[in-house]
């Protein structure tokens, strides 16, 4: 037994040691698609041509050798930092490289996206589920005039006065005589605007009534909660629908812009299933994610 027990562990020894010494062993042997290995991470020699490459502005085989060493060890050097960043815990514990962490992701996520080209047919069928979207932007130009609310003001006599400079406006008259004359206020000084800023300008109820005025019209007096409204139309360019082959450019991107947004929310949907997240007692009854 004292001899088969000997036997037994010589031989262990002698398989060990030729398991961690023997050539073309992950320990004593470099792969050949990596140029070198650090602590078993390969450094891909792929990496290494590029990365020569970008460096020296030359190409790999006409490089020299110390260029060649250099990079090498800068390669070497880079992957210990990275290494012994892991052990630090880096990607938990420093802002920077959990930002760099997020973005390298999100490039992932979207990489079939943002390298693909759609279909005419995929474009075709995104601009006509979305055509009220391909428009040119339209102009209008329109002077918005305002009889400020005052407190105790006779709200009756501010309307005839409002109706009274709208008349006036009607009639051919100046608009600085309106102004002077009936107390209004240009709040706008007449700027032109895309439909859309205007709509922002002039409020809804406003931007409705503007819209379907003709250039030269005036408006019948407005009340709001600032005081009476009086609009004068100078220009009234509606939008006007673009067609596929004209608003090609800009269908492209929103559908690769749609394609990204759907992908990362189904990416995030799928790493909060997997994920057990607990909040604060301080925010957890009002976090909706």
């Amino acid at each position: 037994m004292l001899l088969y027990t000997v036997g037994v562990l010589t031989g262990l020894g002698i398989a060990g040691y030729g398991l961690f010494t023997a050539e073309n062993t992950l320990t004593n042997a470099v792969p050949p698609e990596d140029v070198a290995l650090v602590n078993h991470r390969p450094i891909l020699r792929s990496d290494f041509i590029t990365q020569l490459e970008n460096e020296t502005g030359q190409s790999f085989e006409r490089a020299s050798k110390a260029d060649r060493l250099h990079v090498l060890d800068e390669m070497v050097v880079e992957e210990l930092l990275v290494q012994r960043g892991l052990e630090l815990d880096f990607g938990e514990t420093d802002q920077d490289t959990r930002n760099a962490l997020a973005a390298v992701v999100n490039q992932q996520i979207l990489a079939e996206v943002t390298t693909s080209q759609p279909s005419d047919q995929q474009l075709l069928e995104f601009y006509n589920q979305h055509r009220n979207h391909y428009a040119t932007l339209g102009k209008l130009t329109v002077c918005n005039l305002l009889i400020p609310a005052a407190t105790g003001s006779n709200s009756a006599a501010a309307m005839a006065r409002a109706d009274d400079a709208a008349r006036l406006l009607r009639s051919g008259g100046v608009l600085d005589q309106a102004l002077n004359r009936f107390g209004l206020v240009n709040i706008n000084k007449c700027d032109d605007d895309f439909y859309f800023a205007a709509r922002i300008h002039l409020g809804d109820k406003l931007f409705e009534l503007a819209k379907g005025m003709p250039a030269g019209a005036v408006s019948e007096p407005v009340p709001t909660a600032d005081g009476i409204h009086i609009l004068k139309l100078i220009e009234n360019t509606a939008p006007v629908d673009m067609s596929f082959d004209a608003a090609r450019e800009q269908v492209v991107n929103d559908f690769k812009m749609d394609r990204e947004t759907r992908i990362t929310d189904a990416t995030v949907k799928f790493l909060r299933h997997r994920a057990k997240i607990l909040i604060g007692s301080d925010y957890a009854a009002d976090y909706k994610p």
